[in-house]
Order: C-alpha cells, then structure tokens, then sequence
C-alpha cells in the first residue's frame, strides 16, 4: 500500500540560482549529489521544505524516455510503500504506464527500489521502496 509521499521533483533552469533561493527562505539542503543513471550523471538536490522533501533538477532522469522536454515546475510525485510489487501491478492494472524499467538507486539518500509511471491523465509518478534510509524523516 502506498504510505505517503515522500518528495516532489521538480525541474528548475538554474540550480544554483535554486538552492540560494532555498537557501534564503530558510530551507535545508539535505543532500546535493550526482546521480549516474543510463551512463548520464544527474545533479539532484534534496531540499527540506516544511513537512517534504523536494527533489531538484535541471534535466530529470526519466524526461529523455518521454519524447518531449518537461516545463519547469513540479515534474512527479514520489509515494513511498510498504509493498513495492502490490503497488506497481495495482499501478499498472489501473491504467498507469511504465516510464522507464523498474530500477535499484544507491545514493546519499541510501537505497530505493524506484519505478516510474505516468497516469492515464498524463501526470507522473513515482513509486519508491525505502530499502535502506540515510535521510531523516520530515
């Protein structure tokens, strides 16, 4: 079952620019990091922002696969689960579609089983199991 959401990616033009904007209202940056996804680095902040996590990016990791250019803003939410295969056949058997192969990321956040979907209204979304936490809980 899907527990909660856990962050909010969104794309940003300038990162820099981004983080001293967070900065300034106060925010925390948890982590700032470069993931290599498909042999292609990403630079992909967390921020703390109240009670969430934002994920921050200039190009995300599944926007290639899409076919188009994501517009700056939110891109996807990420729900955390308590069981990872449940919630990805309920995903699939309700009419979302698979953005990109199920995947195991290893960062500074710790260790993710991640699957990404799009719903049929076209919005996206990720499905994440926390498989080992290096990020305290907001």
């Amino acid at each position: 079952m899907l527990t909660g959401l856990w962050t909010i990616g969104v794309k940003v033009p300038d990162l820099e620019r981004e983080l001293a904007f967070h900065r300034q209202m106060g925010n925390s940056i948890i982590l700032d990091e470069v993931l290599i996804i498909d042999g292609e680095p990403y630079r992909i902040p967390l921020v703390k922002m109240g009670d969430k996590y934002l994920h921050l990016a200039e190009k995300m990791v599944y926007e290639a696969l899409l076919g188009t250019e994501l517009p700056y803003g939110p891109t996807h939410l990420v729900y955390k689960t308590d069981n990872f295969k449940q919630d990805v056949a309920t995903a699939l058997s309700s009419g979302a579609t698979e953005i990109r192969p199920i995947a195991e990321v290893s960062a500074g956040f710790g260790e993710r089983r991640v699957a990404f979907f799009r719903a049929p209204s076209g919005w996206i979304f990720e499905i994440i199991e926390i498989t080992k936490n290096l990020v305290p809980e907001v």
